[in-house]
Protein backbone atom coordinates (compact mmCIF):
# COMPACT_ATOMS: atom_id res chain seq x y z
CA UNK A 1 0.00 0.00 0.00
CA UNK A 2 1.12 3.54 -0.69
CA UNK A 3 2.63 5.47 2.21
CA UNK A 4 3.25 9.14 2.96
CA UNK A 5 6.09 10.18 5.27
CA UNK A 6 5.84 13.87 6.10
CA UNK A 7 7.75 16.15 8.45
CA UNK A 8 9.72 19.35 8.70
CA UNK A 9 13.45 19.57 8.10
CA UNK A 10 15.32 17.77 10.86
CA UNK A 11 12.31 15.69 11.93
CA UNK A 12 14.10 12.43 10.99
CA UNK A 13 12.13 11.61 7.85
CA UNK A 14 15.15 9.92 6.28
CA UNK A 15 15.66 7.88 9.44
CA UNK A 16 12.04 6.75 9.33
CA UNK A 17 12.35 5.78 5.66
CA UNK A 18 15.55 3.82 6.31
CA UNK A 19 13.95 1.99 9.26
CA UNK A 20 10.94 0.97 7.16
CA UNK A 21 13.09 -0.23 4.27
CA UNK A 22 15.30 -2.29 6.62
CA UNK A 23 12.17 -3.96 8.02
CA UNK A 24 10.87 -4.77 4.54
CA UNK A 25 14.16 -6.25 3.38
CA UNK A 26 14.65 -8.32 6.55
CA UNK A 27 11.06 -9.51 6.90
CA UNK A 28 11.57 -12.53 4.66
CA UNK A 29 14.36 -13.94 6.82
CA UNK A 30 12.58 -13.17 10.08
CA UNK A 31 9.36 -14.85 9.00
CA UNK A 32 10.98 -17.70 7.09
CA UNK A 33 9.43 -16.73 3.77
CA UNK A 34 10.88 -18.63 0.83
CA UNK A 35 9.14 -16.48 -1.81
CA UNK A 36 9.72 -13.05 -0.30
CA UNK A 37 11.57 -11.25 -3.08
CA UNK A 38 10.60 -7.58 -2.99
CA UNK A 39 12.42 -4.99 -5.05
CA UNK A 40 12.88 -1.50 -3.61
CA UNK A 41 13.97 1.42 -5.83
CA UNK A 42 14.89 4.68 -4.08
CA UNK A 43 15.10 7.95 -6.02
CA UNK A 44 17.76 9.70 -3.94
CA UNK A 45 18.41 13.30 -5.07
CA UNK A 46 20.91 14.05 -2.29
CA UNK A 47 22.95 10.83 -1.98
CA UNK A 48 21.94 10.39 1.67
CA UNK A 49 20.67 6.81 1.91
CA UNK A 50 23.73 4.80 0.91
CA UNK A 51 25.35 4.92 4.37
CA UNK A 52 22.24 3.38 5.94
CA UNK A 53 22.45 0.28 3.74
CA UNK A 54 25.94 -1.28 3.52
CA UNK A 55 24.59 -3.98 1.19
CA UNK A 56 22.76 -2.29 -1.63
CA UNK A 57 23.07 -1.76 -5.35
CA UNK A 58 24.08 1.86 -5.92
CA UNK A 59 23.29 3.28 -9.32
CA UNK A 60 25.19 6.47 -9.98
CA UNK A 61 26.24 8.52 -12.98
CA UNK A 62 29.49 9.43 -11.23
CA UNK A 63 30.52 5.78 -11.03
CA UNK A 64 29.12 4.79 -14.42
CA UNK A 65 26.71 2.30 -12.82
CA UNK A 66 23.52 4.00 -14.01
CA UNK A 67 22.38 3.61 -17.61
CA UNK A 68 19.14 5.17 -18.84
CA UNK A 69 19.74 5.29 -22.61
CA UNK A 70 18.04 7.83 -24.85
CA UNK A 71 16.06 5.13 -26.71
CA UNK A 72 14.22 4.27 -23.49
CA UNK A 73 12.61 7.72 -23.46
CA UNK A 74 9.02 8.09 -24.62
CA UNK A 75 8.06 10.69 -27.20
CA UNK A 76 7.04 13.16 -24.48
CA UNK A 77 10.33 12.68 -22.64
CA UNK A 78 12.34 12.93 -25.87
CA UNK A 79 10.63 16.22 -26.69
CA UNK A 80 11.36 17.52 -23.18
CA UNK A 81 15.02 16.61 -23.62
CA UNK A 82 15.56 18.00 -27.10
CA UNK A 83 13.09 20.86 -27.41
CA UNK A 84 11.94 21.82 -23.92
CA UNK A 85 8.84 23.96 -23.55
CA UNK A 86 10.04 27.49 -24.33
CA UNK A 87 10.61 27.16 -28.06
CA UNK A 88 8.21 29.26 -30.10
CA UNK A 89 8.33 26.64 -32.85
CA UNK A 90 7.74 23.74 -30.46
CA UNK A 91 4.77 22.34 -32.40
CA UNK A 92 6.56 22.06 -35.72
CA UNK A 93 9.66 20.66 -33.99
CA UNK A 94 7.53 18.10 -32.16
CA UNK A 95 6.21 16.79 -35.46
CA UNK A 96 9.75 16.55 -36.87
CA UNK A 97 10.95 14.58 -33.83
CA UNK A 98 7.91 12.30 -33.80
CA UNK A 99 8.32 11.23 -37.43
CA UNK A 100 12.10 10.76 -37.16
CA UNK A 101 11.74 8.83 -33.89
CA UNK A 102 9.13 6.42 -35.22
CA UNK A 103 11.16 5.66 -38.35
CA UNK A 104 14.32 5.13 -36.28
CA UNK A 105 12.52 2.73 -33.90
CA UNK A 106 11.15 0.74 -36.83
CA UNK A 107 14.62 0.39 -38.30
CA UNK A 108 15.89 -0.73 -34.90
CA UNK A 109 13.10 -3.30 -34.70
CA UNK A 110 14.13 -4.74 -38.07
CA UNK A 111 17.72 -5.10 -36.84
CA UNK A 112 16.45 -7.10 -33.84
CA UNK A 113 14.05 -9.25 -35.88
CA UNK A 114 10.92 -7.62 -34.48
CA UNK A 115 7.75 -6.75 -36.39
CA UNK A 116 8.23 -3.11 -37.40
CA UNK A 117 4.49 -2.71 -38.02
CA UNK A 118 3.74 -3.32 -34.35
CA UNK A 119 6.12 -0.59 -33.17
CA UNK A 120 4.82 2.78 -32.02
CA UNK A 121 6.63 5.98 -31.13
CA UNK A 122 6.78 5.04 -27.41
CA UNK A 123 7.90 1.42 -27.82
CA UNK A 124 11.14 0.76 -25.85
CA UNK A 125 12.94 -0.40 -28.97
CA UNK A 126 16.59 0.70 -29.26
CA UNK A 127 17.60 2.78 -32.25
CA UNK A 128 20.79 4.29 -33.59
CA UNK A 129 21.20 7.97 -32.82
CA UNK A 130 22.75 8.48 -36.24
CA UNK A 131 19.63 7.02 -37.86
CA UNK A 132 17.48 9.44 -35.87
CA UNK A 133 19.65 12.38 -37.00
CA UNK A 134 19.66 11.21 -40.62
CA UNK A 135 15.86 11.02 -40.61
CA UNK A 136 15.71 14.63 -39.49
CA UNK A 137 18.24 15.71 -42.11
CA UNK A 138 16.33 13.89 -44.88
CA UNK A 139 13.20 15.89 -44.07
CA UNK A 140 15.06 19.18 -43.87
CA UNK A 141 13.72 21.53 -46.57
CA UNK A 142 16.06 22.89 -49.22
CA UNK A 143 15.21 26.52 -48.51
CA UNK A 144 17.58 27.88 -45.87
CA UNK A 145 14.81 30.03 -44.38
CA UNK A 146 12.80 26.94 -43.46
CA UNK A 147 15.64 24.91 -41.97
CA UNK A 148 15.70 26.59 -38.55
CA UNK A 149 13.57 23.99 -36.73
CA UNK A 150 15.57 21.05 -38.09
CA UNK A 151 18.92 22.70 -37.38
CA UNK A 152 17.90 23.54 -33.84
CA UNK A 153 17.09 19.88 -33.10
CA UNK A 154 20.32 18.62 -34.67
CA UNK A 155 22.39 21.17 -32.75
CA UNK A 156 20.79 20.19 -29.43
CA UNK A 157 21.54 16.50 -30.08
CA UNK A 158 25.21 17.36 -30.68
CA UNK A 159 25.32 19.39 -27.46
CA UNK A 160 23.89 16.46 -25.49
CA UNK A 161 26.31 14.00 -27.09
CA UNK A 162 29.32 16.16 -26.22
CA UNK A 163 28.30 16.74 -22.57
CA UNK A 164 30.25 14.30 -20.37
CA UNK A 165 27.55 14.51 -17.68
CA UNK A 166 25.04 13.04 -20.15
CA UNK A 167 26.97 9.85 -20.86
CA UNK A 168 24.46 7.75 -18.87
CA UNK A 169 21.76 9.05 -21.22
CA UNK A 170 23.54 9.40 -24.58
CA UNK A 171 25.54 6.14 -24.66
CA UNK A 172 25.17 4.93 -28.28
CA UNK A 173 23.53 1.61 -29.12
CA UNK A 174 25.73 -0.90 -30.94
CA UNK A 175 22.96 -1.87 -33.34
CA UNK A 176 23.32 -5.56 -32.52
CA UNK A 177 21.95 -7.12 -29.31
CA UNK A 178 18.81 -5.92 -27.49
CA UNK A 179 19.98 -4.13 -24.30
CA UNK A 180 16.48 -3.70 -22.84
CA UNK A 181 16.83 -6.61 -20.41
CA UNK A 182 20.12 -5.30 -19.07
CA UNK A 183 18.69 -1.80 -18.52
CA UNK A 184 15.65 -3.11 -16.63
CA UNK A 185 17.83 -5.61 -14.77
CA UNK A 186 19.84 -2.86 -13.11
CA UNK A 187 16.59 -1.65 -11.49
CA UNK A 188 14.94 -4.91 -10.48
CA UNK A 189 17.29 -7.76 -11.39
CA UNK A 190 18.88 -10.40 -9.19
CA UNK A 191 20.99 -9.55 -6.16
CA UNK A 192 20.25 -7.15 -3.34
CA UNK A 193 16.62 -6.11 -2.93
CA UNK A 194 17.47 -2.43 -2.49
CA UNK A 195 18.52 -0.23 -5.42
CA UNK A 196 19.45 3.35 -4.60
CA UNK A 197 19.55 5.64 -7.62
CA UNK A 198 21.83 8.55 -6.80
CA UNK A 199 20.62 11.54 -8.82
CA UNK A 200 22.92 14.02 -7.05
CA UNK A 201 25.31 14.05 -10.01
CA UNK A 202 22.61 14.32 -12.69
CA UNK A 203 22.23 17.77 -14.31
CA UNK A 204 19.06 19.48 -13.11
CA UNK A 205 17.68 19.90 -16.62
CA UNK A 206 17.51 16.13 -17.15
CA UNK A 207 16.97 14.90 -13.58
CA UNK A 208 13.20 15.02 -14.03
CA UNK A 209 13.37 13.13 -17.31
CA UNK A 210 15.59 10.46 -15.72
CA UNK A 211 13.14 10.10 -12.82
CA UNK A 212 10.25 9.81 -15.25
CA UNK A 213 12.00 7.05 -17.22
CA UNK A 214 12.58 5.02 -14.04
CA UNK A 215 9.00 5.40 -12.76
CA UNK A 216 7.37 4.73 -16.13
CA UNK A 217 9.60 1.73 -16.88
CA UNK A 218 8.77 0.13 -13.52
CA UNK A 219 5.05 0.67 -14.09
CA UNK A 220 5.10 -0.74 -17.63
CA UNK A 221 7.14 -3.72 -16.47
CA UNK A 222 4.52 -4.60 -13.85
CA UNK A 223 1.71 -4.13 -16.38
CA UNK A 224 3.38 -6.62 -18.74
CA UNK A 225 3.76 -9.26 -16.00
CA UNK A 226 1.33 -12.08 -15.23
CA UNK A 227 -0.59 -12.05 -11.95
CA UNK A 228 1.67 -14.74 -10.50
CA UNK A 229 4.79 -12.74 -11.40
CA UNK A 230 3.37 -9.59 -9.82
CA UNK A 231 2.63 -11.39 -6.56
CA UNK A 232 6.07 -13.04 -6.46
CA UNK A 233 8.04 -9.82 -7.06
CA UNK A 234 6.39 -6.69 -5.68
CA UNK A 235 8.19 -3.40 -6.29
CA UNK A 236 8.33 -0.35 -4.03
CA UNK A 237 9.31 3.06 -5.43
CA UNK A 238 10.52 5.59 -2.86
CA UNK A 239 10.32 9.25 -3.93
CA UNK A 240 12.33 11.66 -1.81
CA UNK A 241 11.37 15.34 -2.16
CA UNK A 242 7.93 14.34 -3.43
CA UNK A 243 6.92 17.99 -3.92
CA UNK A 244 9.28 18.10 -6.89
CA UNK A 245 7.41 15.33 -8.70
CA UNK A 246 3.76 16.05 -7.91
CA UNK A 247 3.38 19.68 -6.80
CA UNK A 248 0.08 20.99 -5.47
CA UNK A 249 0.28 24.23 -7.46
CA UNK A 250 2.34 25.53 -10.33
CA UNK A 251 4.77 23.50 -12.37
CA UNK A 252 6.84 20.61 -11.14
CA UNK A 253 10.57 21.02 -10.94
CA UNK A 254 10.59 17.51 -12.40
CA UNK A 255 7.73 18.10 -14.84
CA UNK A 256 8.41 15.02 -16.95
CA UNK A 257 7.92 12.76 -13.93
CA UNK A 258 4.46 14.08 -12.99
CA UNK A 259 2.38 11.74 -15.11
CA UNK A 260 4.43 8.67 -14.19
CA UNK A 261 4.16 9.26 -10.42
CA UNK A 262 0.46 10.14 -10.65
CA UNK A 263 -0.24 6.94 -12.56
CA UNK A 264 1.61 4.81 -10.01
CA UNK A 265 -0.33 6.51 -7.20
CA UNK A 266 -3.67 5.82 -8.86
CA UNK A 267 -3.10 2.41 -10.49
CA UNK A 268 0.16 0.96 -9.20
CA UNK A 269 -1.23 -1.14 -6.35
CA UNK A 270 -3.29 -3.40 -8.60
CA UNK A 271 -0.10 -4.31 -10.48
CA UNK A 272 2.09 -4.87 -7.43
CA UNK A 273 3.84 -1.49 -7.49
CA UNK A 274 3.84 0.49 -4.24
CA UNK A 275 4.86 4.07 -3.57
CA UNK A 276 6.40 5.93 -0.63
CA UNK A 277 6.18 9.72 -0.87
CA UNK A 278 8.58 11.63 1.37
CA UNK A 279 8.30 15.40 1.73
CA UNK A 280 9.12 18.24 4.12
CA UNK A 281 6.44 20.43 2.54
CA UNK A 282 3.14 18.50 2.47
CA UNK A 283 1.22 21.63 1.45
CA UNK A 284 3.18 21.65 -1.81
CA UNK A 285 2.35 18.02 -2.68
CA UNK A 286 -0.69 17.35 -4.86
CA UNK A 287 -3.65 16.47 -2.63
CA UNK A 288 -5.10 13.87 -5.02
CA UNK A 289 -1.83 11.92 -4.94
CA UNK A 290 -1.47 12.13 -1.15
CA UNK A 291 -5.06 10.95 -0.76
CA UNK A 292 -4.10 7.68 -2.49
CA UNK A 293 -1.84 6.81 0.46
CA UNK A 294 -3.20 4.24 2.90
CA UNK A 295 -0.49 4.62 5.53
CA UNK A 296 0.72 7.84 7.09
CA UNK A 297 3.76 8.72 9.16
CA UNK A 298 3.50 12.38 10.12
CA UNK A 299 6.47 13.70 12.04
CA UNK A 300 6.87 17.17 13.48
CA UNK A 301 5.40 19.88 11.25
CA UNK A 302 6.26 23.46 12.24
CA UNK A 303 4.41 25.17 9.41
CA UNK A 304 0.71 25.93 9.96
CA UNK A 305 -0.05 25.60 6.25
CA UNK A 306 1.50 22.12 6.18
CA UNK A 307 -0.47 21.03 9.25
CA UNK A 308 -3.74 22.28 7.76
CA UNK A 309 -3.02 20.50 4.49
CA UNK A 310 -2.39 17.18 6.24
CA UNK A 311 -5.50 17.66 8.37
CA UNK A 312 -7.66 18.21 5.27
CA UNK A 313 -6.49 14.97 3.65
CA UNK A 314 -6.70 12.63 6.64
CA UNK A 315 -9.90 10.58 7.16
CA UNK A 316 -12.58 12.09 9.40
CA UNK A 317 -11.85 9.49 12.08
CA UNK A 318 -8.39 11.00 12.53
CA UNK A 319 -9.42 14.65 12.55
CA UNK A 320 -9.25 14.90 16.33
CA UNK A 321 -5.81 13.35 16.48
Amino acid sequence: KHTAILGSTGAWKSGAVAAILHCLVQRGNERGYDKWKPRIVVLDPHNEYGSAFPKHNRLSTDEGTLSLPYWLLSLHETLSLIIGKTEFVATSQANIVKKALLDARKEGAVKLGLDANSINVDSPVPYLLETFKNNIEKDRPEQASKQESHNSILNKIEVLKNDARMKFLMEPWTGKEDPFGKVVGQLIGMGEALRIIDFSGVPNEVAGIASAVVARTLFNYKVWETREEREAGPILLVCEEAHRYVPNTGEAQYEAAQDAIRRIAKEGRKYGLGLILVSQRPSEVEATVLSQCNSWIVLRLTNDKDRDHVRSILPDSLAGL
